[in-house]
């Protein structure tokens, strides 16, 4: 099977966005799949990239049989969807997030008018689609019912191989590592933590992640974050890589946070940094989004908090107090990574989509 991938263009060996994309790929490779990378496409451009991209687009056409398949990385402009289909392509689309949900929920570009284009575009590329994956039944409940026969769940998973599992630390460390922005709830984290010291003085807080340089509100959100709470116990690290040293990190951590607010986006998505905390072996704290608590119980692998700083913060210091508990949530996270949150077998799910939609 051949697979044409229109995907941002990423550093693997320094991966800080996109990692849903680079490890499906990677994934598919190894499961025998042959993928064919189209990086940045933009027709309106001249470069020497985009020379390369007419080459291998021309080249799968000529080459492609009825399995083979085209996949985009979130909604695309409906001209270029007409174009494979005029030549008979099968389309699938990998709607990693909503981003007219997500834009509301970060409040960046969510505008009314920006928000409904999204959307618009969203609902005719699943329209137009012969594959549409979603992380969770929740995303496949955004969409009319009458789509949902070739809507398929494929989840977020994590690398255990490149996320290992480590001892315990008990070392009075809680961690949160994102991508930053308005309204993904670190205000509430450190509000949340700032109660917990009161009780456990020897606490320290880690917030990692990037901030998104093409948003101002990001870039001053972050500086303003920094500003405000860094202190002798409350650091933040903005140098952190999904490939180098994610893993460290997130093991220097007695446990893990998701502070998400109560907003649609939260409650339908599955946030790949769940699944890289459960396979380093730690517990994960959460606020009540609906798919991440329903992953967090069914596995026993964390606590579930209300929106709220304090019963946030109770349970932060139950599981502090109580190590040998954390511990264990921990390494039930582990084996749900083991036995079903992996990349390989999501791309082994992702395979089966395409046999059984044919």
């Amino acid at each position: 099977m051949l697979i044409l991938v229109f995907t941002p263009k990423e550093d693997i060996k320094n991966l800080k966005m996109a990692v849903r994309a680079v490890k499906l790929h990677e994934y598919l490779s190894k499961n025998n799949i042959r993928i064919i990378k189209i990086f940045d496409f933009d027709f309106r451009k001249l470069s020497v990239l985009m020379f390369i991209n007419f080459l291998k687009i021309f080249y799968f056409l000529i080459v492609k049989k009825k399995t083979d398949v085209v996949l985009f990385e979130n909604e695309r402009s409906i001209a270029l969807l007409n174009f494979f289909k005029l030549f008979r392509c099968s389309i699938a689309i990998d709607i990693r997030d909503n981003r007219a949900l997500q834009h509301s929920a970060y409040r960046i570009d969510d505008s009314p008018k920006v928000l409904e284009s999204i959307q618009n575009t969203l609902n005719k590329n699943i329209e137009y689609c012969d594959y549409v994956f979603v992380v969770s039944e929740g995303c496949k409940n955004l969409y009319p019912k009458e789509f949902h026969h070739k809507i398929y769940v494929i989840e977020n998973a994590s690398d255990p191989d490149h996320f290992k599992s480590t001892n315990y630390p008990n070392n009075n460390r809680i961690g949160f590592l994102s991508g930053i922005a308005p309204g993904r709830g670190i205000e509430l984290l450190i509000e949340a933590a700032i109660l917990v010291k009161k009780k456990i003085p020897k606490l320290q807080l880690s917030i990692g992640g990037k901030y998104n340089k093409k948003h101002d509100i990001s870039v001053t959100h972050y500086k303003e974050l920094v500003d405000k709470y860094s202190n002798e116990w409350i650091s933040f690290h903005d140098d952190i890589s999904y490939s180098i040293n994610a893993p460290e990190f997130i093991s220097n951590c007695s446990l893990t946070i998701i502070p998400h607010p109560d907003h649609q986006h939260y409650h339908t998505t599955l946030a790949v940094k769940l699944f890289d905390y459960m396979a380093c072996g730690r517990p994960v704290v959460a606020t009540n989004c609906i798919e991440t608590a329903k992953v967090i119980n069914e596995y026993s692998c964390g606590l579930i908090s209300n929106f709220s700083a304090k019963d946030m913060a109770e349970k932060i210091v139950y599981l502090l107090q109580n190590p040998e508990l954390a511990a264990k949530l921990g390494h039930n996270g582990r084996k749900a990574v083991e036995s079903y949150y992996n990349w390989n077998n999501i791309a082994r799910k992702m395979i089966n989509c395409f046999k059984i939609g044919r």
